[in-house]
């Protein structure tokens, strides 16, 4: 079954079929690559779309102008935050507030496939040091 994306009177987008071209995208990677590759589907009204796979982990990072919602479409994994780890398997909703530092580990024997929804908009920061 397909998993479709649109924006009411937009195109329609198979994200099955955009999941398998980032799959290969990331098996083309040289080694040493992080295993994750996304497309933005869209950006409208503040907010933008994108689909993500993830065949290892993302590093730590944070998001400072925008919340991210994660919908886990395939696979599973977790998240870690600062101070915890929230457990994230398909079909979980996952909003992560701006500012704070997260990072996805897939945990499946494929990919995960997720769908990240940025508000107002995505920009990304490395986690700010700890140490004092």
């Amino acid at each position: 079954m397909a998993n479709l994306f649109t924006i009411a009177g937009g195109a329609t987008v198979d994200l099955t079929a955009l999941a398998d071209e980032l799959r290969a995208q990331i098996s083309a990677l040289p080694p040493g690559s992080p295993l994750l590759k996304g497309q933005e589907l869209a950006s409208q009204s503040g907010v933008q779309e994108y689909l993500v796979v993830v065949r290892g982990n993302e590093d730590p990072h944070i998001h400072p102008d925008g919340d991210l919602l994660i919908t886990v479409l395939e696979g599973h994994g977790f998240l870690q935050l600062t101070g915890e780890t929230v457990d994230a398997p398909k079909g979980c909703i996952i909003v992560v507030p701006k500012g704070l530092c997260h990072a996805y580990f897939n945990k499946a024997v494929s990919d995960s496939v997720l769908l990240a929804s940025f508000s107002p908009k995505n920009s990304k920061a490395a986690c700010p040091s700890t140490s004092a």
